[in-house]
């Protein structure tokens, strides 16, 4: 009978897993590398995991529980539109420096091919930031802070792809190289000075009044 394992192995199990498929993909993973690293064997993982699908769920889940607690943080922090953009943004370094496995992971399930699966993964994934971020657009827009013709939807998803390449450029190699191209290795270095470029980039953007 296998011993039932501490929450901190169960929780091993899950980061070396997430790092896994953030390394291959999710075709590419595999569990006996997954419970090498964890330091388990393969039936311990079956004990708690059906099969290599419902493990790659349990890391999403638990990636995209951070990620609202981290859409949850910079609501609290800041009531106006710039404030909130800029601490959204603050929140999003702090998350690719403590978890870039998450980030290396959602670049990776973008890159499936499996289209089925890539349209559950959109569907999980993507909905909880969509909401918020139209929410937060729409308010604003009713302001009368931003563009009175600017589509809450459009804006969203384009505000959102802009947060993604952030994402990117904080926990992947290529495109962190890419922002020390583009801005320069001091420049990019900064978190400061992104986020304050960054902030003044979508508010213009966004046609943002005070």
């Amino acid at each position: 009978m296998l011993k039932k394992l501490t929450e901190d192995q169960q929780a091993a199990i899950i980061e070396k897993a997430t790092c896994e498929f953030a390394e291959k993909g999710y075709k590419g993973a595999g569990l006996n590398r997954i419970a090498k690293s964890a330091g388990v064997s393969v039936g311990v993982i079956y004990k708690y995991y059906k099969d290599k699908e419902e493990l790659f769920q349990a890391c999403v889940g638990k990636s995209i529980a951070y990620l609202d607690e981290v859409l949850s943080n910079a609501g609290q922090e800041g009531s106006d539109l710039p404030e909130m953009i800029r601490s959204l943004i603050g929140q999003t370094q702090i998350a690719c420096r403590e978890h870039p496995e998450y980030f290396r992971m959602y670049h990776q399930i973008t890159m499936e091919d499996d289209s089925e699966q890539a349209r559950s993964m959109a569907a999980i994934i993507e909905e909880p930031s969509a909401k918020a971020y139209k929410a937060v657009l729409k308010k604003a827009r009713e302001a009368g802070e931003i563009d009175e013709g600017l589509d809450t939807g459009a804006g969203a998803l384009f505000f959102d792809n802009l947060m993604m390449m952030l994402h990117y450029s904080y926990s992947c190699t290529y495109y962190s190289e890419r922002m020390n191209i583009y801005c320069g290795k001091r420049f990019a270095a900064s978190e400061k000075k992104m986020n304050d470029q960054m902030v003044r980039f979508i508010l213009n953007g966004l046609g943002y009044q005070e």
